[in-house]
């Protein structure tokens, strides 16, 4: 894994930990706010629960395009590997040949085996 992708699975953890604790908040801050108001408590209860989903929403964007970002980064370092691999095989033809006979004289030992 790269420092990158590291550090982008790092902000991901982060953020759902701040979402996990802003949550259990607001939960609290509703029940206290329908234990203390007789009046008006469906007005805070509302607020809470629009600010809740608002806040939620919000932070699943952000881990979402930090998801994206890391899928984008996985997906060019592949594209680059396939390449050399492809570069080499071009340049050592001879090699490649051996090298895959080599492994399905392997595989076939092994399917032996079993």
């Amino acid at each position: 894994m790269t420092k990158k992708s590291s550090r982008s699975a790092d902000d991901i953890t982060a953020i759902e930990d701040l979402m996990e604790d802003l949550e259990t908040r607001l939960r609290r801050l509703n029940t206290k706010a329908k234990d203390d108001a007789s009046d008006g408590s469906g007005d805070i209860k509302e607020f809470v629960t629009e600010a809740l989903a608002s806040i939620s929403a919000r932070l699943r964007d952000s881990a979402d395009s930090v998801t994206h970002s890391v899928t984008d980064e996985a997906a060019r370092v592949g594209g680059d590997a396939i390449k050399k691999i492809w570069d080499e095989m071009e340049q050592r033809p001879l090699l490649t040949l051996a090298v895959a006979a080599g492994l399905g004289y392997l595989v076939g030992l092994i399917g032996r085996r079993d």
